[in-house]
């Protein structure tokens, strides 16, 4: 080894002869430290290949304008930043594999955390996009315990809300995640899905087929929006619910094949989609969010992609697609899209060049290699087709 790479000095006969009790140790690392030199930038570096990126996936592909791009998809703590070294990796080992997911149906960012529900681990994992930290709710536990967590939302004070189907419950947690409390009317009610806004907590209940407001302290209900059937206003297994700016309430009608919108008191406005196979149709809708332009978003598990839809019902666009293939999806359920997480450099570094994001969205599949898949979305993401 060069003298520059190590110099053990050897000031006085004591310090020889403690070095020399100590030669085992210093051989071990000496040997450790030179294949690190060696392999992690040390005194000599092997050469090694470029590598070269993956070219961006756009939606719509060119010759069109880009309005939707890619990101990667995240089903384990190994795609998240790496927390340990490479070096440190060598000595120590990697670190365990912890939390990785199995069944995701839906997933909302907070901050630089992902919190995943999943309904085989019956928990909600959090993944901290920055830090590569992987973990548990802090308050599944005790009186806290999830049995199915089946959707996951906040309200303005950083309050967690999940949705559990087998406990017949919505659990509420602090922004601090310790658990609160659980409302519900078991035997009455099936909540799957939520919204909240002011007092009022907007829960998608499939047992009856229909909207139940709760009050979000105390659980009393406070009045229900719809029934089961066909026409509007009423639903046959309401799966999602969504709320705009101005507090329209939207629902994913998932068995009419068709998005319903509502005035903030439960009046029916205007529905979209049908059943079928063309531009702007339904096989089985189910996860669903609008953006603050009042455009709204909505996968598909049976079409495996996500179709962009302006305020008035209008197709714009649609990415996705079946397939293991980059950027495809595979039995989707949770959808949600966030203003733009500019703090979360894992998401900035893979932009394509010149592509100017304005939100987020997070498309979960259930099944297959890419579960939780990310896209950017730009500020205008389609023309009317």
């Amino acid at each position: 080894m060069p003298k520059e790479c190590l110099s053990l000095p050897m000031s006085n006969h004591v310090t020889h002869h403690r070095l020399a009790a100590r030669r085992p140790f210093l051989a071990f690392v000496i040997i450790t430290l030179g294949a690190g030199a060696a392999i992690f930038g040390g005194c000599a570096r092997a050469p090694q290949a470029p590598v070269r990126p993956e070219a961006p996936l756009l939606f719509p592909a060119a010759p069109l304008p880009a309005r939707v791009q890619y990101l990667g998809a995240i089903s384990s703590p190994q795609d998240l930043p790496r927390r340990r070294t490479g070096f440190a990796e060598l000595v120590l080992g990697p670190e365990p594999l912890r939390y990785p997911l199995v069944k995701p149906i839906a997933a909302i960012l907070v901050d630089t955390r992902l919190y995943v529900c999943d309904t085989v681990l019956n928990n909600v994992v959090v993944y901290d996009m920055v830090t590569g930290e992987a973990r548990e709710l802090k308050g599944n536990r005790g009186g806290g315990r999830l049995q199915e967590a089946n959707n996951i939302t906040t309200d303005e004070q950083g309050r967690f809300y999940v949705s559990d189907k087998k406990r017949q419950a919505v659990m509420i947690y602090g922004p601090d995640e310790v658990f609160i409390k659980a409302l519900g009317r078991p035997g009455e009610a099936l909540p799957v899905a939520t919204a909240v806004r002011g007092e009022k907590l907007y829960v998608c209940d499939v047992k009856d087929h229909q909207i139940e407001i709760w009050n979000r302290d105390t659980g009393a209900l406070l009045g229900t929006i719809g029934s089961q059937g066909a026409a509007p206003g009423q639903f046959h297994i309401p799966t999602q619910i969504a709320l705009d700016g101005e507090g329209n309430i939207y629902v994913t009608d998932t068995f009419n094949f068709r998005v319903q919108k509502l005035s903030p008191d439960g009046r029916f406005l205007m529905q979209f989609g049908q059943h079928g196979d063309a531009l702007g149709h339904f096989a089985f809708p189910k996860g669903m969010d609008v953006d603050r332009h009042g455009r709204v978003y909505v996968a598909d598990a049976r079409f495996d992609n996500v179709q962009i839809f302006n305020p008035t019902g209008q197709l714009l666009l649609f990415f996705g697609g079946p397939g293991r293939e980059r950027g495809g999806l595979d039995l989707p359920a949770g959808l949600r899209v966030f203003p733009w997480p500019a703090n979360v450099p894992w998401l900035t570094q893979r932009l394509a060049p010149g592509f100017a994001p304005e939100s987020l969205v997070i498309a979960v599949s259930q099944k297959g290699d890419g579960l939780l898949n990310l896209y950017a979305v730009a500020a205008t993401p389609g023309e009317n087709p």
